[in-house]
């Protein structure tokens, strides 16, 4: 971690989820599949994260880890360590990382990666969220949200507005009944809706104002850390942009931190100031948003933003046209999991996995084109890395964020959202 930067709100590392295949008379277990397997990253206070991927990678599975919704098979995800401790955990995983997948598949650990071992089991006592007790977990939920992709699916049908939104209050004792009254009158203020909206369903409203109703809930008893998935693919583009505001503006208010996962790179320039690549599992590409977007490194990383249309006719971008289909999770490829569709693949990536190196400030690739003696390479060396997608320094620039919105331009005082009237998102 950076000097100065914010402080860690989540920490991944080597965090696994593998599901068992069962088969047979007597359901026995055959084989797994590698949903996620062996995910790193952080997320700093005030941050939002992007988390990108073609669809089956992990990245939903990603998001219900964090928070614990689902159990890990191993790895932990450590809540607001200190940044002594972040300290120590870098120097810790630096040691157990080349064993890593011996210890995985059972196998002994040398006397000194014990040792480490047992110190890293020390500080997850006291901070992974995989350890916490049913208490202190139920504590925690109250700052650990998220908000789901169908926000039809995700309100019941048969309670109100107000229910639906002072249900979190409810659960977790927050204040009494009039109190919550209050706080969900706020909430539908700060997502747009009006106090008279607290008295219908969820089937009368629009996908928009049903995303906002998601969103207060999550709001509800004051989370540090939120969940997006993919919180606008199901709706129209222009309320894509109310609801994107909306987030924006809460994150400038209430100091928020967001995992942003999204198909949609665009968006995902315009919110995220990091961004993490995944492909079947894997952490592939992990950078600020600007240096991923100006100069991917990845082959897997080009292809995906290759594939993002340009608005105007007269700009032309070659695309990268990956071959084949995506491997089953259940039977990944040995070595580089990208190696059976990759443009640039050599006979090392079929056999050796590469591992994440740090090959440019705060910008990281797992790929063989890259070699591992460029980890911590000075500038001089990372300046050398070519630009493949575009011969200008930013390979994408119709993807720039937008300008920042009147509400951000005194972020001391941000303006709220005009509330809607009752079918404007309709």
């Amino acid at each position: 971690m950076a000097a100065g930067s914010p402080p860690v709100v989540i920490a991944a590392r080597n965090v696994r989820k593998w599901f068992p295949i069962r088969g047979g008379v007597f359901s026995t277990k055959v084989g797994d599949v590698r949903a996620v397997d062996g995910v790193s990253f952080d997320v700093h206070e005030g941050e939002t994260v992007g988390l990108v991927g073609e669809s089956g990678c992990g990245k939903t599975t990603v998001g219900r880890l964090l928070l614990r919704l689902i159990e890990p098979s191993s790895g932990h995800t450590f809540y607001r360590p200190p940044p002594d401790v972040m300290a120590r955990l870098e120097a810790l995983y630096g040691v157990l990382n080349p064993y890593a997948e011996a210890q995985n598949n059972g196998g002994t650990l040398p006397a000194d990666a014990s040792a480490s071992l047992h110190e890293l089991d020390e500080i997850a006592k006291q901070y992974s969220l995989y350890r916490k007790k049913n208490r202190a977990m139920r504590d925690l939920r109250g700052k650990l949200q998220i908000v789901f992709q169908d926000p039809f699916g995700s309100l019941s049908p048969r309670m109100l507005v107000r229910d639906i939104i002072a249900e979190p209050l409810e659960i977790h004792h927050a204040g009494r009944r009039a109190e919550r009254r209050r706080r969900v009158t706020e909430l539908l203020g700060q997502v747009g809706l009006n106090p008279e909206h607290e008295w219908r369903f969820p089937h009368e409203f629009s996908g928009g104002q049903r995303q906002r109703i998601g969103i207060a809930r999550a709001l509800a008893l004051r989370p540090e850390f939120i969940v997006l998935d993919e919180p606008t693919s199901a709706l129209d583009v222009s309320v894509q942009a109310q609801i994107l505001n909306i987030l924006r503006h809460l994150q400038n208010e209430q100091r928020l931190s967001y995992l942003f996962i999204s198909h949609h790179l665009s968006v995902v320039r315009a919110m995220s100031q990091r961004v993490v690549v995944m492909y079947l599992g894997k952490v592939v590409e992990r950078a600020t948003t600007d240096s991923l977007f100006s100069t991917p490194l990845h082959p897997y990383t080009q292809a995906l933003l290759s594939a993002i249309p340009i608005p105007d006719p007269d700009l032309k971008r070659e695309r990268i046209v990956l071959q084949g289909d995506v491997p089953s999770p259940a039977a990944p490829p040995p070595g580089c999991r990208f190696h059976t569709r990759c443009p640039a693949v050599m006979p090392v990536c079929s056999k050796v996995e590469p591992p994440l190196i740090e090959v440019r400030p705060d910008h990281f690739v797992a790929c063989h084109l890259y070699p591992a003696e460029w980890s911590g390479a000075p500038a001089s060396r990372a300046a050398t890395l070519g630009t493949p997608l575009a011969e200008s320094h930013d390979a994408f620039p119709e993807l720039r964020p937008p300008e920042p919105l009147e509400s951000e331009a005194a972020p001391s005082e941000p303006a709220p959202p005009e509330p809607l009237r009752s079918d404007a998102d309709r």
